[in-house]
């Protein structure tokens, strides 16, 4: 019996490629995935482009500040939920 590996897709691998930048992989799949991107140009163009796209828009939210009074209106109704 062998185990064959499915053929490299590169929009099938996108998806996937969202989700390991989400933090919603185990480390094996975390693995597994950046062993495929890495073998492909067009996966890792696209693994470095939502990489820093993503990195840019966390600095951007991490900057804005807000009062307390706003932050504990905030969390009142997220507990309310």
């Amino acid at each position: 019996m062998s185990h064959l590996r499915p053929p490299h897709n590169c929009t099938e691998l996108m998806s996937d490629i969202s989700m390991l930048l989400d933090g919603e992989l185990d480390r094996h799949s975390e693995n597994r995935l950046m062993d495929e991107i890495q073998k492909c140009p067009t996966c890792m163009q696209y693994y470095n482009n939502h990489s820093a796209y993503k990195k840019n828009v966390a600095q951007k939210v991490m900057r804005k500040a807000c009062g307390e009074s706003f932050k504990d209106n905030l969390r009142a109704k997220i507990r309310g939920l």
